[in-house]
């Protein structure tokens, strides 16, 4: 963590800086929002570049093959899963609105096809986990 939070913090600090440069706050006040957007994204800057550096041998407890375990066969179970159900889905959606000339915006079924795939993936998570 000596290393993750300062870089992480800094790269977090490069994405306000690039909120304030792009000038992306029409309404507010720019250095506002860039304080903001720093606040936001420092967390998980942190995380991910915890993620990068940080050697699995040194972690109390860590699993040496975490590909390997039941978690990780129950996850590639559920997200396979929810590929056929979105497939499936996604397929009936397009036949119904084919038929009905019902116009949808494209962001409103963007984000209603990851909420199936996410839905789908946790449904499907859970059920693997509780039959073990």
């Amino acid at each position: 963590m000596a290393l993750a939070i300062p870089i992480g913090l800094v790269i977090a600090g490069g994405f306000g800086t690039l909120t304030l440069l792009t000038d992306f706050s029409e309404n507010g006040d720019p250095l506002l929002v860039a304080g903001v957007t720093t606040l936001v994204m420092a967390w998980g800057c942190i995380g991910f570049v915890w993620a990068l550096i940080v050697d699995r041998t040194t972690l109390r407890g860590a699993v040496e093959k975490p590909d390997q375990t039941v978690e990780a066969r129950w996850m590639a179970s559920a997200q396979s899963g929810a590929l056929t159900d979105l497939v499936t889905v996604v397929g009936i959606t397009v036949a119904v609105l084919a038929f009905t000339r019902v116009q949808m915006d494209g962001m409103s079924m963007l984000i209603g096809v990851l909420f199936i795939a996410g839905l789908s993936a946790c449904v499907r998570y859970v059920v693997a986990r509780t039959r073990g």
